[in-house]
């Protein structure tokens, strides 16, 4: 078994000492008030109730943690807010297209293997998460949070980093981040239980992605209100725009194993949003549709993945 799952496995067994994550901590507001645990979905209900009992007292209460050997979901709680994250195994696909009637170029279509397994955001990241997490209170707002540079966003996951290993929920050599850009094309084309569509989930735009035309706003709307894709995840197309942890710039006809761009003027936002007009701008809500930008608006918010160093 994978490196990822093991390390997974051992963290929710509760067999690691949380103690190498706290070397790499820089410290942060109090959390003796707060509850954090991680789950997995068949134990929901253990998990609502451990944390429903803790809002309700001001003592410390140690993390729960409980083993799921199939690791294909797995639910982390902090302050009360849940969020979803969902294994995508590792595996070779084609990344990018060679459609030219786009903004900013998906070709050449090139083969690209991911040699290692991570964990995916069920959902965008939500506004009740982002505040649990920066230390504004939980909330149960399910708009993803936008608005957010991308700078904003890699303080996010390191914060989410940091309070997941203080509380025992992760191994010291596992983190969050921001997908690279071949992690969040291939796991919004399904990873290994692709089907082959052209928007994530479906050839059908209408089911799976929050569009202009089918929502009557601009602006984002609550998450998982559209299908999910193959793998499980939410509004890949559609909805808000995400950030990923690649700079813009053009693809190699080259195979590439584990591509990274790491310089570059302007950062990669994926999956559209329904700022755009679907009539117009459908190549944008696709699984390979490309934007390059350098600040941020409301269009723009995160999906975080897990990874093991």
């Amino acid at each position: 078994m994978r490196k990822q799952i093991r390390c997974i496995a051992m963290c929710m067994a509760g067999i690691f000492s949380p103690a190498g994550c706290g070397s790499n901590t820089t410290g942060g507001s109090d959390m003796s008030d707060s509850h954090y645990s991680v789950s997995n979905e068949d134990n929901k209900t253990e998990l609502e109730t451990a944390s429903t009992e803790q809002t309700t007292s001001n003592e410390q209460t140690n993390p729960t943690m409980q083993t799921d050997t199939a690791l294909k979901t797995t639910i982390y709680t902090i302050k009360g807010i849940d969020f979803k994250m969902i294994l995508v195994e590792a595996g070779t696909f084609t990344m990018g297209s060679d459609n030219t009637n786009v903004a900013f170029s998906e070709s050449p279509a090139h083969k690209v293997t991911l040699t290692q397994d991570y964990l995916m955001g069920e959902t965008e990241v939500t506004e009740a998460l982002w505040n649990a997490v920066m230390g504004n209170g939980g909330g149960s707002n399910t708009n993803p949070k936008t608005s957010v540079t991308w700078n904003e966003a890699h303080t996010f996951v390191d914060r989410l980093t940091e309070i997941a290993c203080e509380q025992g929920l992760i191994s010291d050599d596992m983190r969050f981040r921001l997908p690279t850009e071949a992690q969040w094309e291939f796991a919004a084309k399904g990873g290994n239980l692709s089907k082959g569509y052209l928007y994530s989930g479906s050839n059908d735009i209408n089911e799976v992605a929050v569009t202009y035309e089918n929502s009557g706003s601009n602006a984002p709307i609550d998450v998982k209100t559209k299908a999910p894709n193959e793998l499980g995840l939410y509004d890949m197309s559609g909805n808000a725009y995400e950030w990923v942890d690649d700079y813009g710039g053009d693809y190699s006809a080259e195979e590439q194993t584990n591509p990274q761009n790491t310089s570059g003027r302007n950062y990669v936002k994926r999956g559209g949003s329904n700022y755009h007009s679907f009539d117009s701008e459908s190549y944008l809500f696709t699984t390979t549709g490309r934007y390059f930008y350098s600040s941020t608006d409301w269009t723009i918010g995160l999906r975080i993945c897990l990874i093991s160093d």
